[in-house]
């Protein structure tokens, strides 16, 4: 996740993007989508990770665990569905 950060703040600054045609270029390349896409891939996982932890931590009832572990993975699914199609143009 840092490189791509790193990646993308070097080029953006580099050579920015200066309207809306040339951003959807640039969001429209296969390498830049692929990238975006295993970036919120891995950022998603890294949510889930977090915030399975704290509630396995702190949430002693099961019942009450289970609903919101499923909660939360049904709104990371939702997200990852949602950044797939914003960036594949899916849909």
């Amino acid at each position: 996740m840092a490189v791509y950060l790193a990646g993308a703040i070097f080029c953006l600054s580099v050579w920015p993007p200066q309207n809306y045609p040339q951003w959807k270029a640039l969001v429209a390349a296969p390498a830049v989508s692929v990238a975006t896409l295993l970036f919120f891939g891995m950022l998603l996982v890294h949510a889930w990770v977090g915030v399975r932890d704290v509630v396995m931590d702190y949430v002693h009832a099961y019942a009450l665990r289970f609903v919101l572990l499923a909660l939360v993975a049904g709104g990371l699914v939702v997200m990852g569905v949602w950044v797939l199609q914003v960036i594949a143009g899916i849909w």
